[in-house]
């Protein structure tokens, strides 16, 4: 695509970049639409964003936002929001964790108070037949995360699902399933290199991928269909690009995807 240019620093695959809360991303389509043409923000769920998002309808640039707060991104102005519905992606889990006979899951959440994060364990628990159990850790302190996960499954041997809500804390988890002696299946929240690693090992039995370089290649293709076309995808809801469930029998094809960053 021609004419992309950064209008401040990026939030890259949910890790923040040095002020996220800055327009995210500015994409000058090579359409004739002025100077800016088209923008795709990050997370609608942000205030910063909800004022980038206005001040750009303002100026009559379309925006389209992606990742998560897809439920506000209609009243913030935007044509429409491409991500993932952390409440579905959840029940998704859910109903995996029953189709494997499981009964006792363990939800552990990293960062305690991020809505996304709760809305995902929720879910879970929404669909899931069986009991589920949140474990608050501090995700920025792996040793003392794995010691508070595998603490756990010592003192109760009943629990056979782990849910980790991103892909760091799947590794941390995979180590201290280990050390507890856990027989419990390992299901975690996004995809990345070590992720694919994890199921080709058979330590994670299957992810949910909710596809972060699917939903800004599919922001600049609408963009550009709205500038072309007056195309509007969604019908004033938000466009999935997930929960996309993985397993170990995706491997070949993830291993090349992930290596090359478009998975």
């Amino acid at each position: 695509m021609m004419g992309v240019r950064t209008a401040g620093p990026l939030t890259v695959r949910g890790v923040a970049v040095r002020g996220a809360a800055a327009l995210l991303m500015t994409l000058a389509l090579a359409t004739g639409c002025g100077a800016s043409g088209g923008q795709s923000t990050g997370s609608a769920a942000s205030g910063a964003v909800k004022a980038a998002v206005r001040k750009a309808e303002a100026q009559g640039i379309p925006v389209i936002t992606i990742n998560s707060g897809g439920e506000l991104s209609r009243a913030y102005g935007a044509l429409t929001h491409i991500g993932q519905d952390e409440s579905v992606a959840g029940r998704a889990v859910g109903d995996e964790l029953d189709h494997r006979h499981r009964k006792r899951a363990l939800c552990v959440v990293h960062e305690q108070g991020n809505v996304s994060l709760e809305d995902r364990c929720a879910g879970v628990r929404k669909a899931f037949h069986g009991t589920v159990e949140n474990l608050d850790v501090d995700g920025t302190n792996a040793p003392a995360s794995q010691s508070s996960v595998e603490a756990r499954l010592q003192s109760d041997k009943d629990i056979d699902a782990i849910v980790t809500l991103g892909a760091p804390m799947a590794a941390i988890s995979a180590k201290a399933k280990e050390e507890a002696g856990s027989s419990a299946q390992l299901a975690t929240f996004d995809l990345n290199s070590a992720v694919v690693k994890l199921l080709k090992a058979k330590d994670v039995t299957f992810a949910v991928d909710q596809q972060p370089y699917l939903q800004g290649y599919e922001a600049v293709d609408l963009l550009w269909l709205h500038k072309a076309n007056a195309d509007v995808l969604g019908g004033g809801r938000p466009v999935l690009a997930g929960p996309a469930l993985v397993t170990g029998k995706d491997v070949p094809k993830l291993t090349a995807y992930t290596g090359r960053g478009t998975r």
